[in-house]
């Protein structure tokens, strides 16, 4: 049984920060699931059981253990298996660029893997590595919203804002919703093709055209309700596909299954609509 409370971010930070989605979930027996790709930091600050994080293609992608963690960027899905008893926190769907300057280093340094808050290293880092234990001293849930605005906005206004080239060029895929060519971008960068996917991994941790790839999946996969009545082909359409074989191939990268054997996100998951209405 797992219970919902979401809160806004404070003024200006909600152009930066994604809703608060505070959940609590209790279980008598270990929990698994399929997490998908998202374009989006997933970042968990917990204070309940632990989790295990496992990456298909081996473990080095993966966590073991952890209840608080930063999921950077992924060109693959995880699976998750939740310990038995009481798993309580707040999940925070951070843009890449923001992501960056809240944790203290380039996006590209967590790309496929998650990192355990405790091992975030960084003086500047010491509220972020303190956050969870405060976060489950706190009593009520706007107490701990309250404890997010505080320590995100402390960061952000210590922390210079990213590139301009880069942010308008990442702003500029979004918006696309992926439809952009790689080349495009380069020349509202000014910079080389081959240095515009270099910057993309240092900075967001995955190359252009991956990227390109996910925002099209997102923008699918948060359409797989009407697949019932419109079928694939216009979903795939809608998103930006060339058919639907390329739809299928992005759903076995980015979900481990295709779509029509895929279990939809259910509806009332305040985390899973947050990531679809973001991409």
């Amino acid at each position: 049984m797992i219970g919902y409370t979401v809160g806004a971010p404070a003024g200006a930070l909600r152009r930066a920060v994604g809703p608060y989605v505070g959940y609590t979930e209790r279980a008598a027996y270990p929990l698994a699931r399929r997490e998908v790709a998202v374009s989006r930091c997933v970042l968990v600050l917990g204070w309940g059981v632990p989790l295990d994080v496992r990456d298909p293609r081996g473990p080095s992608g993966g966590a073991t253990g952890v209840a608080s963690f930063a999921a950077g960027l992924s060109d693959s899905y995880v699976d998750t298996l939740t310990a038995p008893g009481t798993a309580a926190g707040i999940q925070v769907m951070l843009d890449p660029l923001v992501a960056a300057r809240l944790l203290g280093r380039p996006f590209g340094e967590v790309a496929n893997r998650v990192v355990a808050v405790s091992m975030l290293d960084g003086a500047g880092l010491r509220d972020l590595r303190a956050l969870p234990d405060r976060l489950g001293a706190a009593t009520r849930w706007d107490e701990r919203f309250a404890l997010l605005d505080r320590a995100f906005g402390a960061r952000l206004a210590d922390t210079p804002e990213p590139d301009r080239r880069l942010a308008g060029a990442w702003r500029q895929l979004r918006l696309s919703g992926g439809g952009i060519p790689v080349d495009r971008l380069a020349t509202l960068t000014g910079w080389s093709r081959r240095h515009l996917s270099a910057v993309f991994r240092r900075e967001l941790g995955l190359p252009p055209k991956v990227l390109a790839r996910l925002i099209r999946f997102e923008r699918a996969y948060g359409s797989a309700g009407r697949a019932a009545s419109d079928g694939w082909a216009a979903v795939a359409a809608d998103a930006g596909y060339y058919d639907q074989a390329h739809l299928i191939r992005d759903f076995r990268t980015f979900t481990g299954s295709t779509p029509s054997r895929l279990t939809p996100p259910p509806a009332d998951s305040p985390a899973l609509q947050t990531a679809a209405t973001q991409a």
